[in-house]
C-alpha cells in the first residue's frame, strides 16, 4: 500500500514540515534576544536575514560563488565518470572487485578534509587541490552504491539477454546491466552530492585564497557574525535546492521504479 492508498487520517498533515522550520526559526531569533546564547556568537535570525540581501549586492559574493561552483561541478562530474563505470565493473567483474575493493576498504575511515594539505603538497594551493578532494570524498559512495546496483542484478536477465541475441559486453551493459543498476546508482550520487559541497568548502576554508569557503572566512576574520551565518544559510539553502531538484529530476526519469532515491 502507497501513501496515496493510505486512509486520510494516517496521512501526515501537509504543513508539518513548515511548521517545524517555523518553530526553528522562532527559537533561533529569540534565544540571542532573551539572553539564552550569546548575540556575538549567534545572531538574531532577522539580523542574519539583512546580512545576507547585503551579501546579494556584493559583486564578490557572487564572484565568489561562481568560482566554487565551478570547481564543484568538475569535481562532481569527475567522480561520476569515474566511480560509476568503476563500481559497475566492480559487481560484475571479481578480479576486479578483489584489486579494488581494499584500497577502498582502507581509504574510507580516512577523514577526506585531512587529505587536503597532502594535495597541497602534492598540486599547491590551486584548483586542482581543491577539485581533487571533492573526487576524493565522492568516490567512495559513487563506487559502493554502483557496486551493489550491478551486483544485485538478476542473472537471469543477463542471460535472457544473450539467449535474445544481445551478445557483446558493451550491449549488455547499455541494455540491461545499467538501467537495472540505476536507482541504487541514483541513491549514491545523492549522497555524493552533499559530500561534494561539504568538502569543497573545507578546502576553501583550509587553502582560503578564493571561493566562497574563503569568503566566508574573511567575515569571521573580521568579527562580521551575521554575514557568516548568512553565508552558511544560502549555501545551505542552495544544497537543499540541489537536493530537491536532484530527486525530483530521478524520480520523473525513474518512473517504473517504485523505491525511494
Amino acid at each position: 500500500m502507497t501513501a496515496a492508498d493510505a486512509p486520510a487520517e494516517s496521512r501526515p498533515n501537509p504543513l508539518l514540515p513548515f511548521t517545524g522550520i517555523a518553530i526553528v526559526l522562532l527559537v533561533w531569533e529569540f534565544s540571542p534576544r532573551l539572553g539564552l546564547v550569546s548575540s556575538g556568537s549567534v545572531p538574531p535570525f532577522s539580523d542574519v536575514v539583512v546580512a545576507a540581501f547585503g551579501l546579494f549586492a556584493d559583486r564578490d559574493f557572487w564572484g565568489n560563488l561562481a568560482v566554487s561552483a565551478g570547481r564543484w561541478a568538475v569535481g562532481l562530474i569527475l567522480a561520476i565518470a569515474i566511480g560509476v563505470p568503476l563500481g559497475v565493473a566492480m559487481g560484475r567483474n571479481r578480479v576486479l572487485f578483489a584489486l579494488v575493493d581494499p584500497l577502498l576498504t582502507m581509504s574510507y575511515p580516512v577523514p577526506k578534509a585531512a587529505l587536503i594539505l597532502i594535495f597541497v603538497l602534492w598540486w599547491g594551493a590551486g584548483d586542482l587541490s581543491r577539485i581533487a578532494i571533492i573526487i576524493m570524498g565522492c568516490l567512495i559512495p559513487i563506487v559502493i552504491s554502483s557496486y551493489h546496483g550491478s551486483r544485485a542484478i538478476d542473472n537471469r536477465l543477463v542471460w535472457s539477454a544473450r539467449a535474445l541475441g544481445t551478445r557483446s559486453s558493451a550491449a549488455l551493459f547499455a541494455k540491461i546491466v545499467f538501467p537495472a543498476a540505476l536507482p541504487q546508482i541514483c541513491a549514491g550520487l545523492r549522497l555524493a552530492i552533499a559530500i561534494s559541497i561539504f568538502t569543497l568548502l573545507a578546502s576553501e576554508l583550509l587553502i582560503r585564497q578564493s571561493g566562497i569557503g574563503s569568503y566566508m572566512f574573511t567575515f569571521l576574520d573580521d568579527g562580521q557574525t551575521p554575514q557568516v551565518w548568512a553565508c552558511a544559510a544560502l549555501l545551505a539553502t542552495i544544497a537543499f535546492l540541489l537536493d530537491l531538484g536532484y530527486v525530483r529530476i530521478v524520480h520523473a526519469s525513474l518512473r517504473w521504479f517504485e523505491g525511494d532515491v
